[in-house]
Formats: structure tokens, C-alpha cells, sequence
């Protein structure tokens, strides 16, 4: 997905260009935070318009690419969007050989591949994008002192402490660079190896015959692969998921990739205009009579619901929870609530064998680890169920990846903090603004006001408070670009400082965070708590940025193209030319 802000003119002629990466202390004119997918188109656009930018991307790994890059890929690990959705506008991505495709999507290494190529060709004043990274920088402490983002970063490498600082900064990092690595009882004792997703690409827990029992922790996509990496190498595996409620929102839903629709699989329908509209989406606007059918009256709201449930009963059929025989525990894995309300989490499942292999060779259990001792693992279940373990394969998820920002600064920016800090006033203040906006959300869609029964999982923070859920209300110089939860990022994120348009007052923009709160809770229950998710809702999160800056050749397809084209990198490459050209005439 392509997000798109445009904010303050940067300085176009840096009067630091002669001073080095590679110093103790350094300004810059512009410092991204992340080079993976958001953070890698994010420094190019940046660049192409402002070519003397003096520009920093600060990354924690040795390599590009973040969730794709070369440390955190695995055989198993494949991509969840088609090849013509693979790629930036600037640079087509070669397609991977038949033999590592399905349904056009592809294994992970390609896309690895074309990142290391895309930021060791894309140059700018005789520099790479690869030229202005700075690996194995971890950022860790953010705070801005007399206008200028002050950044402390530690070399990985020589474990020094190296100051920078920016008029701009971006972060890029998103949700998915800080492991959450849990502590357990014993693991001192535990004489195997604990392994979080993020390092399972780079250990030799599979190939190494010394490690016979593994046990998997999680309910989501990662945790799949790796119970499904082990099963295939003969491991034998224990695939342990936590039982609905102490804050675990259970199993995921995996739906199969061949899933038939009018196109080559769903991710491509899913980047559709017409599949977008059958979403109760509040970022499409209510100003169509095909929207307010199907969200503002029963009868459309049965409709949508009725097809959703359709897709939902052939994702548990393709499963066969209830159906497969299996003396391992087979049927826990089946999820909770309808794919539709997304109250957990989900992704696809690449392999045919997938739940034959899981229902025949994978014991599975729903409880949390007890303790670990030696090499056994011990469950906290009524039966006090424990079994041999060499290894523990972590698919525990992330960190907000915000840990860099006090208190006092997310406060102020709008990011998640402690809701017993917040002042009265300002608690009253939101309360009023989304209990309107929830008035107007529930007017609005039909199908919100009914949610299924289900575990809701309550946040002791406060939501994201940012206009689009990536620009502060009251700081212009930083951009949160990739904290929003919703599908096919590889868009990525375009965000520069021009002015190019003109902002809405306070009152409407803190009105349009108040509904985004609002609408997250009622139409992704849990997963709504923090204001930033919108699974569903790629395309009209997208159009909406578009339309404000006033560009329009991504609906240039005519009336059918509009509605049932995928929305391709091509698309957005002929937004940002012409969103240039209209730099060029306004300056």
C-alpha cells in the first residue's frame, strides 16, 4: 500500500553535505527510521524530489528489507501478494521461476532480492540508497530539543553511542522490528534453545539432528511456518497456543491462496474498489447508493454478511477442524470468530499438505508454558501436561516498536501511552469526540451495531491519536508511516514535507482521529483498541490520502476500471509524476 503525506518544504540545498556518515555526531536534514519496505520508497521519493536532501536511514539489522530481509527468511516463507503487486513503480521485479510460484505468489527470497538490487541502483548526487543507510544502528532514545529531533543510536558493532539529529524525521519502522520475546519460569535451567520468528531464518534448529522435539508458541502465520518447517524435516512438534482470554485473542484463520474469484487469486480481489466496497469502512465516502445499500440498510448488511459467511465456511471446510481425524488435538486450532470481524489474526495458507500434515503429525495444545527445566517443557493445563523439548520456536509476535519515545513525548505526539497518565481534561475531551463519532458510526453501518460475542481484549493504553493515523496534531516535523495495521504495505509509504496541499483545521482533524478510534472498536473489536487497524481497508485508506492532495490519475480507468481493476504500482507511479508536474507549475 502506497500512504501518501505531504507536509513543510524541506530545505532544498543542505548546508551539511560535506559531513560523513561515519561520524560520531551529525545533522541532517531528514532521518527515516527503518530500512524496510516503507522506509526504502519512503528515502527514494523524498530524494527524487528533493535531490540535496541530506538524508540518513538508520537500520537495526545488517541488511534491508525488515520482515523481508535476507536474516529473516526461510524456505517456507512466501509472499502474501501477487508479482505484479510486488514491485515498486521505478523498477520491475524480474518473476521468480515457475517452480517458486503459486497462484502468483511467490517464495520470500525474490522479494529480497529485489530490494538489495532496488537500493544498490536507485542513486541520487553520485550516492546510493545503500550509501545513506546506516546498519546495525539501533535507535534508543528520540526527543526533540530546541526544534531538532535529537536521536541516540548504539553501533552494533563497536557497542558506541553515536549522536544525529534532523528537522524532519520519519519513523518507518512499524510494527513488526522489536520482538516480543517472553520470560518463562526455569528457562535458565532449560538446557535446549529458545528462538524467536525473527532468528528462526538464521539458526540451524531444522538441519541439526540433535534436536528432535520442538515446541511452537502462537496462534499466527509465523508460528505456522515453523510448525510446518519443523513437520516436514521429521521434528517432532508440539504447537502450543494460548486458550482465549488473559489477553490471547487464540488461533489465527488461515485462508487457502486458491480461493476462487474473477481473478488470479484474493490478494489481487482484495485490491479492488468493488471488493473494498463491500467492507463497512468509514474511509470510504458515504456518497454512493451502492455504499449506502449495503451498509446503512438491514437488507444490505444480510447481504454482506451472508457473503462473508460464505468465504468463512470455506476457509473452515479447506481446514477440516472438525472433519480431519486426529488423536493429537487437531480441532483446537479452529478459530473463534467469523473472518470478517478479524478479533485475531490471519493470513494465508501456501500449502496444500498444510492441515493434513498439522492433523496427522502435530500435537497441539491450548494453555501457557508453566516452566521449562532441562530439556522438558510443562504446560499449565488441569492435567499438567509436559513432554521432552530441545527447542522453543517463538511466534510471539512484536513490540510497538515505539520503545524509543518516553512517556512524556508519546504524549504529546499522540502515540499509545499509559491511560492513568493522561490529565481529566484531556480524557473528557477525547471521551466527548469519539462518543460523537461512535453516534455517527453506528447511523452509519448497520452491520456494527450487532458484533458477535466474542473475547474482547482491553488496552490500558491510550489509542493512536495522529491525523491518518501517521501525522501528530500539533508536531509537523515527524510521520509515523507504517504504525497503521492493514494489508498489501508493499505500496509502501511516500511522505515529504511540501505544503502541497492544505490541511483541515484542529477541530475537523482531531473530529477524523475521534471516528477512526471510534469505527476501529466497533468493526475490529480487540484488534481495534489502539485506533490503527484496518486490515480490510487498504484501497479507501490509500484513495483517501490521494484524494486530499488533490491528485486524480489513479481513477483514470473509466467507470469499470475504477470499480474491478486492482489497484497496481503503475497506478501510484502515474500519481506520484503527476503530483511532480504540479510541484513543478506551483513553485
Amino acid at each position: 500500500m502506497t500512504t501518501v503525506a505531504l507536509y513543510p518544504k524541506l530545505c532544498p540545498n543542505s548546508q551539511f553535505a560535506d559531513i560523513s556518515l561515519a561520524d560520531d555526531s551529525a545533522i541532517f536534514d531528514c532521518i527515516i527510521v527503518g530500512a524496510g519496505l516503507t522506509g526504502i520508497i519512503a528515502a527514494q521519493r523524498l530524494l527524487q524530489a528533493h535531490p540535496d536532501t541530506r538524508l540518513a536511514i538508520l537500520e537495526r539489522d545488517y541488511c534491508v528489507g525488515g520482515v523481508w530481509s535476507e536474516r529473516r527468511i526461510y524456505p517456507s516463507f512466501w509472499s502474501q501478494w501477487t508479482h505484479d503487486i510486488a514491485e515498486f513503480s521505478d523498477m520491475p521485479m524480474e518473476r521468480p521461476p515457475t517452480e517458486d510460484c503459486m497462484n502468483d505468489l511467490f517464495r520470500a527470497k525474490y522479494t529480497t532480492k529485489y530490494l538489495e538490487d532496488y537500493v544498490n541502483k536507485m542513486s541520487h548526487p553520485e550516492k546510493t540508497l545503500r550509501d545513506r543507510i546506516l546498519f546495525n544502528t539501533q535507535v534508543q532514545s528520540i526527543r526533540k530539543v530546541n526544534g531538532q529531533w535529537e536521536i541516540t543510536c548504539l553501533d552494533g558493532n563497536t557497542r558506541s553511542q553515536r549522536s544525529l539529529s534532523s528537522s524532519k524525521l520519519m519513523m518507518a519502522n512499524g510494527q513488526s522490528s522489536v520482538p516480543n520475546v517472553p520470560n518463562f519460569a526455569g528457562q535458565e535451567h532449560f538446557h535446549g534453545r529458545i528462538i524467536h520468528s525473527m532468528d528462526f531464518g538464521q539458526s540451524d534448529l531444522i538441519q541439526n539432528p540433535s534436536v528432535e522435539h520442538i515446541a511452537v508458541i502462537g496462534g499466527g502465520k509465523s508460528a505456522a511456518d515453523m510448525v510446518y518447517e519443523a513437520a516436514i524435516a521429521g521434528k517432532k512438534v508440539s504447537w502450543i497456543i494460548r486458550k482465549t482470554g488473559s489477553g490471547s485473542l487464540g488461533t489465527s484463520a488461515f485462508a487457502p491462496i486458491d480461493l476462487p474469484t474473477p481473478y488470479r487469486n484474493g490478494v489481487e480481489a482484495s485490491q479492488t474498489r468493488i471488493m473494498a466496497s463491500l467492507q463497512p469502512s468509514y474511509l470510504i465516502p458515504n456518497r454512493s447508493w451502492w455504499t449506502w445499500l449495503l451498509h446503512s440498510t438491514h437488507l444490505g448488511a444480510k447481504l454482506v454478511g451472508k457473503i462473508f459467511a460464505a468465504l468463512d465456511g470455506t476457509v473452515r471446510k479447506y481446514a477440516g477442524y472438525r472433519e480431519r481425524k486426529s488423536d493429537k488435538g487437531f480441532e483446537k486450532l479452529e478459530y473463534d470468530n467469523d473472518i470478517i470481524w478479524q478479533n485475531g489474526t490471519a493470513g494465508g495458507c501456501h500449502f496444500a499438505d498444510f492441515w493434513p500434515l498439522v492433523a496427522e503429525k502435530v500435537y497441539v495444545h491450548r494453555g501457557s508454558v508453566k516452566l521449562l527445566g532441562g530439556r522438558e517443557l510443562y504446560l499449565d493445563d488441569d492435567d499438567g501436561t509436559h513432554f521432552p523439548c530441545d527447542a522453543v520456536l517463538l511466534g510471539t509476535g512484536w513490540k510497538d516498536g515505539l520503545e524509543m519515545f518516553d512517556e512524556r513525548v508519546r504524549m504529546e505526539l499522540g502515540l499509545p501511552f499509559p491511560k492513568a497518565m493522561e490529565k481529566p481534561e484531556e480524557t473528557a475531551k477525547w471521551y466527548k469526540l469519539v462518543s460523537e463519532a461512535d453516534e455517527e458510526i453506528l447511523r452509519r453501518f448497520v452491520m456494527l451495531r450487532h458484533p458477535p460475542k466474542h473475547y474482547h481484549r482491553y488496552e490500558t493504553r491510550t489509542p493512536y491519536r495522529l491525523y491518518h493515523t501517521m501525522a501528530p496534531l500539533h508536531d509537523d516535523s515527524i510521520l509515523f508511516m507504517n504504525h497503521i495495521v492493514a494489508g498489501a504495505k508493499l505500496f509502501a509509504a511516500v511522505a515529504y514535507w511540501d505544503k502541497a496541499f492544505r490541511l483541515p483545521p484542529l477541530a475537523e482533524r482531531e473530529a477524523d482521529v475521534a471516528r477512526m478510534i471510534a469505527w476501529n472498536k466497533r468493526r475490529y473489536l480487540s484488534n481495534g483498541e489502539l485506533g490503527d487497524f484496518a486490515a480490510f481497508d487498504s484501497v479507501p485508506y490509500v484513495d483517501g490520502l490521494l484524494d486530499e492532495i488533490g491528485v486524480t490519475s489513479h481513477r483514470n480507468k473509466g467507470w469499470l476500471g475504477n470499480m474491478f481493476a486492482p489497484i497496481m504500482p503503475a497506478d501510484l507511479g502515474r500519481v506520484w509524476c503527476e503530483y511532480l508536474a504540479q510541484r513543478q507549475i506551483n513553485k
